[in-house]
């Protein structure tokens, strides 16, 4: 079974618009669960009418306490059969059952627990996101001042075939459920921003590879990036949890494994 984890933040509109991202039909196969942060009723009906999941319980959670409560809600009430799949997904983004499907496929045959796939800022793939990037380091600052970036991005106009990448954007992750189980999840220690290369880079750590990029499965991401504004709130969470990944990478990370720590 397919787990697909949603956290709703006020995008009622937009989810149902899109079809649950496109995921609504998907068949026996993949199930939804909504996780609803700003309680809509309309949401709530919406849900109950196509037979998906939906929670508005624990409210503002941050985004890997959310999805790691709608991990342990599937774990304690349908249970993780061996092989499943557990996919974090923003309600911004837009695929296919087709796409998802294939991905566990292709994480199946190539035997690896973690993986995520293309995306692009608009329906027609004209403008890529940036969404696979290498891990940010003690010179990232330097770079930010240079390029306004903390991490640098792969050139994705170059990668053609699957292949490894440091971390890939919580927008949209696919873990094996006993790999996810074995990260213990998010690190709620970060309430936003930097859960997810965290995450990825102890998985690095684990499997000694990054994260599987499948170029050719795509998906729409329509993201907001309200970090870009230095003095707003969402500024201050980016800066505060891009530290506290660097102090857990060298001082936590970096401490206890005999792998290279990557650059």
């Amino acid at each position: 079974m397919i787990h697909v984890a949603i956290v709703s933040h006020g995008h009622e509109n937009l989810l149902i618009a899109s079809g649950m991202g496109g995921l609504r039909d998907a068949g026996a196969n993949m199930h939804v669960w909504i996780k609803d942060n700003r309680p809509s009723s309309l949401l709530k009906a919406y849900c109950l009418q196509h037979g998906l999941s939906y929670t508005d319980e624990q409210p503002g959670l941050g985004f890997g306490e959310n999805n790691n409560y709608l991990f342990d809600l599937i774990s304690n009430s349908v249970g993780f059969d061996e092989g499943d799949t557990f996919i974090v997904m923003n309600p911004d983004i837009t695929t296919t059952p087709a796409t998802i499907l294939t991905l566990v496929e292709n994480m199946r045959r190539d035997d690896f627990p973690i993986a995520t796939i293309n995306l692009y800022r608009d329906e027609q793939h004209q403008h890529i996101d940036a969404n696979i990037r290498r891990f940010p380091n003690v010179i990232s600052l330097l770079r930010m001042v240079a390029v306004r970036s903390l991490s640098e991005p792969y050139d994705k106009k170059n990668m053609t075939e699957a292949c490894h990448v440091d971390w890939a954007s919580g927008a949209f992750l696919a873990f094996d459920a006993a790999h996810y189980r074995t990260l213990q999840g998010f690190d709620t220690r970060y309430f936003m921003y930097f859960e997810d290369v965290d995450i990825c880079y102890r998985s690095y750590q684990l499997l000694g590879k990054g994260i599987r990029f499948y170029p050719k499965l795509d998906a729409t991401h329509t993201a907001a990036h309200k970090n870009r504004n230095l003095v707003s709130r969402h500024a201050s969470w980016f800066f505060r949890s891009f530290l506290k990944f660097l102090s857990r990478r060298y001082f936590v990370y970096d401490r206890r494994t005999n792998l290279p720590a990557s650059d």
